[in-house]
Protein backbone atom coordinates (compact mmCIF):
# COMPACT_ATOMS: atom_id res chain seq x y z
CA UNK A 1 0.00 0.00 0.00
CA UNK A 2 1.36 3.28 -0.66
CA UNK A 3 2.37 5.49 2.28
CA UNK A 4 0.05 8.56 2.70
CA UNK A 5 1.62 11.73 2.29
CA UNK A 6 0.49 12.54 5.63
CA UNK A 7 2.50 9.63 7.28
CA UNK A 8 5.44 10.15 5.26
CA UNK A 9 7.64 11.92 8.16
CA UNK A 10 6.39 8.69 10.17
CA UNK A 11 9.01 6.30 7.96
CA UNK A 12 12.77 6.49 8.51
CA UNK A 13 14.92 7.67 5.82
CA UNK A 14 16.01 4.02 4.66
CA UNK A 15 12.81 3.07 4.18
CA UNK A 16 13.72 1.86 1.05
CA UNK A 17 16.41 -0.43 1.83
CA UNK A 18 14.47 -1.72 4.97
CA UNK A 19 11.66 -2.80 2.41
CA UNK A 20 14.06 -4.84 0.23
CA UNK A 21 15.68 -6.42 3.30
CA UNK A 22 12.22 -7.69 3.97
CA UNK A 23 11.16 -8.90 0.18
CA UNK A 24 14.21 -10.30 0.76
CA UNK A 25 14.10 -12.25 3.94
CA UNK A 26 10.52 -13.50 2.42
CA UNK A 27 11.92 -14.73 -0.97
CA UNK A 28 10.04 -12.24 -2.74
CA UNK A 29 6.66 -13.86 -1.76
CA UNK A 30 3.90 -13.08 0.98
CA UNK A 31 4.95 -14.51 4.33
CA UNK A 32 1.12 -15.80 4.52
CA UNK A 33 0.05 -16.88 1.70
CA UNK A 34 3.08 -17.28 -0.26
CA UNK A 35 2.14 -15.72 -3.26
CA UNK A 36 5.27 -14.49 -5.29
CA UNK A 37 5.55 -10.66 -5.60
CA UNK A 38 4.20 -9.64 -9.27
CA UNK A 39 2.27 -13.21 -10.01
CA UNK A 40 -0.68 -12.94 -11.96
CA UNK A 41 -3.67 -14.62 -10.45
CA UNK A 42 -7.32 -14.83 -9.92
CA UNK A 43 -9.20 -15.17 -6.61
CA UNK A 44 -11.58 -17.77 -5.88
CA UNK A 45 -15.57 -17.57 -5.28
CA UNK A 46 -18.29 -19.42 -3.86
CA UNK A 47 -17.10 -23.10 -3.42
CA UNK A 48 -13.12 -21.74 -4.33
CA UNK A 49 -13.30 -19.22 -2.02
CA UNK A 50 -9.97 -18.55 0.28
CA UNK A 51 -8.23 -19.84 -2.99
CA UNK A 52 -5.91 -18.60 -5.70
CA UNK A 53 -5.17 -19.45 -9.26
CA UNK A 54 -1.77 -18.79 -11.16
CA UNK A 55 -1.48 -18.14 -14.88
CA UNK A 56 -0.24 -22.67 -15.36
CA UNK A 57 -3.92 -23.50 -13.51
CA UNK A 58 -2.20 -24.10 -10.15
CA UNK A 59 -4.27 -23.50 -7.62
CA UNK A 60 -3.11 -22.53 -3.81
CA UNK A 61 -4.47 -21.98 -0.30
CA UNK A 62 -5.15 -18.64 0.11
CA UNK A 63 -4.67 -18.67 3.97
CA UNK A 64 -1.59 -20.96 3.81
CA UNK A 65 -0.12 -20.99 0.13
CA UNK A 66 -0.72 -24.94 0.39
CA UNK A 67 -0.81 -26.24 -3.08
CA UNK A 68 -3.75 -27.80 -3.97
CA UNK A 69 -2.76 -29.15 -7.77
CA UNK A 70 -4.44 -27.89 -11.19
CA UNK A 71 -7.62 -27.47 -12.91
CA UNK A 72 -9.16 -26.73 -15.74
CA UNK A 73 -9.55 -22.77 -15.78
CA UNK A 74 -12.99 -22.98 -16.85
CA UNK A 75 -14.08 -25.35 -13.61
CA UNK A 76 -12.28 -22.66 -11.53
CA UNK A 77 -15.10 -20.47 -10.12
CA UNK A 78 -13.69 -17.04 -9.56
CA UNK A 79 -15.03 -13.48 -11.13
CA UNK A 80 -12.91 -13.63 -13.88
CA UNK A 81 -10.26 -10.82 -12.65
CA UNK A 82 -6.92 -11.21 -12.71
CA UNK A 83 -4.82 -9.26 -10.93
CA UNK A 84 -1.14 -9.03 -10.25
CA UNK A 85 0.26 -8.95 -6.97
CA UNK A 86 2.39 -5.85 -5.39
CA UNK A 87 4.09 -7.04 -2.01
CA UNK A 88 4.06 -4.65 0.43
CA UNK A 89 5.43 -4.43 3.94
CA UNK A 90 2.88 -4.37 7.07
CA UNK A 91 3.83 -3.13 10.57
CA UNK A 92 1.84 -5.80 12.87
CA UNK A 93 1.44 -3.25 15.56
CA UNK A 94 0.06 -0.27 13.06
CA UNK A 95 3.02 1.73 13.64
CA UNK A 96 5.09 2.99 10.87
CA UNK A 97 8.17 4.32 13.46
CA UNK A 98 8.52 0.21 14.77
CA UNK A 99 10.53 -0.64 11.47
CA UNK A 100 12.12 -3.52 13.73
CA UNK A 101 12.30 -7.17 11.79
CA UNK A 102 10.33 -8.40 13.79
CA UNK A 103 7.60 -6.32 13.81
CA UNK A 104 7.53 -6.06 9.49
CA UNK A 105 5.90 -8.81 7.44
CA UNK A 106 5.79 -8.99 3.42
CA UNK A 107 2.24 -9.13 2.33
CA UNK A 108 0.17 -9.50 -0.89
CA UNK A 109 -2.50 -7.02 -0.81
CA UNK A 110 -5.44 -9.13 0.82
CA UNK A 111 -2.72 -10.39 3.71
CA UNK A 112 -2.12 -6.69 4.14
CA UNK A 113 -5.85 -5.30 4.20
CA UNK A 114 -7.15 -8.64 6.17
CA UNK A 115 -4.28 -7.46 8.85
CA UNK A 116 -5.69 -4.22 8.90
CA UNK A 117 -8.87 -5.09 9.34
CA UNK A 118 -9.63 -4.06 12.48
CA UNK A 119 -7.20 -0.70 12.82
CA UNK A 120 -8.93 0.24 9.64
CA UNK A 121 -12.66 -0.03 10.81
CA UNK A 122 -11.42 1.85 14.52
CA UNK A 123 -10.11 4.60 12.42
CA UNK A 124 -12.99 5.36 10.31
CA UNK A 125 -15.19 5.16 13.71
CA UNK A 126 -13.13 7.55 15.29
CA UNK A 127 -12.82 9.83 11.98
CA UNK A 128 -17.20 9.34 12.03
CA UNK A 129 -16.85 10.28 15.40
CA UNK A 130 -14.64 13.21 15.30
CA UNK A 131 -17.34 14.65 12.18
CA UNK A 132 -20.58 14.37 14.72
CA UNK A 133 -18.88 16.46 17.18
CA UNK A 134 -17.61 18.73 14.74
CA UNK A 135 -21.19 18.83 13.22
CA UNK A 136 -22.52 19.82 16.34
CA UNK A 137 -20.81 22.69 17.42
CA UNK A 138 -23.09 24.36 14.30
Amino acid sequence: MPIKPENKARYPKEWKAIRARILKRAGDCCEWCHVPNKARITRGTGEDAETYMDANANVWCANTGEHFGQTHMSSYECNGRWINIVLTIAHLDHTPENCADENLRALCQRCHLKHDREHHAETARATRRARLQTLELF
